[in-house]
């Protein structure tokens, strides 16, 4: 918790290093089980307390009072109440700073450790430690002269002085001020987090170039150690609380002689108290800087700041870059094509006749045949027009604000330029979204002021009324209930191009002249892909390794859906509606059948057409581990170069009046070098088999409900 990491290979490293004093090691374990069973009997969330996050402020004072005083009864007994005080204290500030949405970092551990400090100058029982010489008896006792030698070695390696430094900082976050100690660290911090390691590198680096070009005292980074919190910050600005890019890089930069004039100005002030700094500079500028954040109006990705966090930087930027890339615009509220069927954008935002200035925003739609003609026969009549008629349907759910009704539809050529938007019906979808659909048919409107309409119910039919000189539907979204409100630039959620075969859009704009439909429901795949919570799936495979097991649809405490395969505890969270499922990301080990079924059904429409094809982009992380995996993971802030492929087919395997039984044929692309997987997912109403090719092995599973 305290470097922001869940990775257990780091933690274990970790720990190895506070225990290198073996009492100071102790009066840290010795914090974390009286805070957690102290939490416990509280009531607290048990998973916050599994997590670590009511300990790690407790190590903390552990271990700075256990390297300060010797290991006595009555230190252990005060060091109870001690540990009490921190549990209060972190209560406290998650309340303070929860409210503004920040976190409360090492706040605790500084409150805590400097009223201990203060007080303990009057406790008599309380017997300073010498921690350097319990450390060498402590090896000396378990390796002999040769463990002590070889650690001392560490200690005078001739390197530069910015380079011991450095492992000397990293070190002195756990109160240990050895090289070894440092390197340890830096280690797990390159296990756990290729972006981390380069970040507390490059944070310590900047420290350093800003200390010699100013002529600091370089005193305070070499014998006070304080450099930590440059490393720490660089960690939580860089690429934690904020999404790793060139501008995170930037703020890091920014930022380092800001923590400079933080610790200088905290030395002095704390000096007549006689005490330590610690990471107080630290939690200053994170706090400020991540709370400054919020009062941007524009350049919200500069740098951009982790909604969902994966406790890994290289996770926040992967899931957020490709996040972008898959739904761009997804902050929104969905809205669909306002139509049955395939229609064509007639004029499109920008348009050359209308759509211009501040009501560019708009579509005109028509239906067109193959010939590419809107009308049958000579066309001067309105039912002429394929569209004329045709039904308009609600594009979300929402309340009727305004109908106008009434108007005569024109014949075709002429206007009436009195009622410019001739039968009208706006939706309101929440305090600053409408919709509205213009040029209807008269007496077609089936709605009226104030109903509570649901998606895709019918509100009146296409005609051709106001200033329209031939039968077409006008759609626009705005943000005001009139009907000469500006327009509004906002996507369609999800919707199929059919000029030549069949494409998935996301969250995008229909362009002049495309056939578009909204993805039409089947009722087989909706069935198959209708994961609800407390849903589960027993499956049989033919592999040893993968063998049987039971999928379990789960949430967590922020409603975000998950499969869970109950044999191995891996995760596969989903996100999905009416028309569309798709994966979002996956957790934990990926020799099960929810690994590869999370890259056979990456995004799944749950509308059916004969030959449909769907691409999309993994996130980086998804390749396999390897070399070039690692070096994404170093230069991801600056480029991606990795960018695995998931391709999709329908096929139609038999149809009858029961529903589709449809094939889902999908593809893994890793990349170069990396062999292609191949998937088949069998559906009718309900997953019925998934079978995995990758190279020359052949692996069938089977599914029941």
């Amino acid at each position: 918790m305290v470097f922001f990491s869940k990775n257990r290979v780091f933690g274990l490293l970790l720990m190895v290093v506070t225990f290198f004093d073996v009492y100071t090691g102790l009066a840290g374990l010795f914090s974390i089980i009286v805070v957690n069973v102290l939490a416990w009997l509280f009531g607290l969330n048990k998973k916050n307390i599994l997590a670590g996050f009511y300990g790690f402020n407790a190590l903390l004072v552990g271990l700075g009072m256990g390297i300060a005083f010797h290991p006595t009864p009555a230190f252990y007994f005060i060091l109870t109440f001690i540990s009490l005080a921190t549990l209060l204290f972190t209560l406290v500030f998650e309340g303070i700073t929860s409210k503004y949405g920040l976190p409360f970092l090492t706040l605790p551990f500084l409150a805590t450790i400097w009223f201990a400090i203060l007080a303990s100058r009057s406790y008599t029982a309380l017997v300073p430690g010498e921690s350097g010489v319990f450390l060498l008896n402590d090896l000396y006792a378990r390796g002999g002269y040769m463990l002590v030698e070889w650690y001392q070695w560490f200690g005078n390696l001739a390197w530069p002085l910015a380079i011991k430094v450095y492992f000397r900082s990293l070190g002195a976050i756990f109160f240990q001020y050895h090289l070894l100690a440092g390197m340890v660290i830096a280690l797990g911090l390159l296990i756990y987090s290729r972006i981390a390691f380069l970040l507390s590198v490059a944070g310590f680096a900047f420290t350093w170039l800003f200390y010699s070009a100013i002529g600091a005292n370089m005193h305070e980074l070499d014998y006070l150690y304080i450099g930590f919190n440059h490393i720490l910050a660089a960690i939580a600005v860089g690429g934690f609380f904020v999404v790793a890019s060139y501008w995170s890089l930037i703020w890091v930069v920014l930022l380092t002689p800001v923590i400079s004039l933080f610790i200088s100005g905290s030395i002095l002030m704390l000096a007549p108290l006689q005490l330590p700094v610690y990471s107080l500079p630290f939690n200053l500028v994170v706090l400020l800087f991540l709370y400054a954040l919020k009062f941007r109006e524009r350049r919200l990705h500069s740098p951009e700041t982790v909604v969902n966090q994966h406790y890994s930087p290289e996770k926040n930027l992967y899931l957020s870059q490709n996040e972008k890339i898959r739904f761009p615009n997804q902050q929104y509220l969905d809205i669909q094509l306002p139509f049955f069927g395939i229609w064509k954008v007639n004029q499109g935002h920008g348009g050359v006749y209308t759509h211009k200035e501040q009501w560019q925003h708009a579509w005109d739609f028509v239906i067109r045949d193959e010939a590419d003609k809107e009308y049958d026969d000579s066309g001067s009549k309105r039912t002429d027009y394929y569209c004329f008629g045709k039904p308009v349907i609600a594009p979300a759910a929402g309340w009727i604000e305004t109908v106008v009704d009434g108007i005569e539809d024109n014949e075709p050529g002429k206007y009436n330029t009195l009622n410019n938007w001739g039968n009208t019906v706006i939706i309101r979808h929440n305090s600053w979204l409408y919709s509205k659909l213009s040029h209807l048919k008269k007496d077609s409107i089936t709605v009226s002021t104030g109903m509570y309409i649901q998606k895709g119910k019918v509100v009146g039919s296409c005609g051709n009324s106001g200033f329209a000189a031939y039968p077409h539907l006008h759609f626009q979204v705005q943000s005001t209930p009139y009907i000469g409100s500006p327009t509004l630039k906002y996507p369609i959620a999800h919707y199929l191009v059919h000029n030549q075969a069949p494409v998935l859009k996301t969250n995008a704009y229909p362009g002049l002249n495309e056939q578009v439909a909204n993805i039409p429901t089947d009722a087989s795949l909706l069935a198959a892909f209708n994961f609800e919570t407390g849903h589960s799936l027993a499956y049989s495979t033919d592999s040893l390794s993968l063998g049987e097991g039971k999928w379990v649809v789960e949430n967590d405490l922020w409603m975000n859906r998950y499969i869970v395969d109950t044999k191995t505890k891996a995760r596969a969270y989903f996100v999905a509606d009416d028309q569309l499922f798709r994966f979002t990301r996956f957790e934990g080990g990926r020799q099960c059948l929810l690994w590869y079924f999370y890259l056979a059904a990456f995004r799944v429409p749950l509308g059916f057409y004969n030959g449909l094809q769907v691409n999309d982009s993994f996130p980086p992380d998804v390749f396999p581990k390897g070399p070039l995996l690692l070096l994404q993971d170093f230069i991801a802030p600056f480029f991606i170069f990795l960018k695995p492929d998931f391709r999709l087919q329908y096929t139609v395997i038999h149809q009858d009046l029961s529903g589709n039984h449809i094939g889902l044929h999908s593809a893994f692309k890793p990349g170069k070098g990396k062999q292609t997987m191949l998937f088949n997912i069998e559906v009718f109403n309900r997953i019925l088999s998934f079978s995995i090719q990758e190279g020359g092995r052949l692996i069938t599973a089977n599914f029941e409900e």
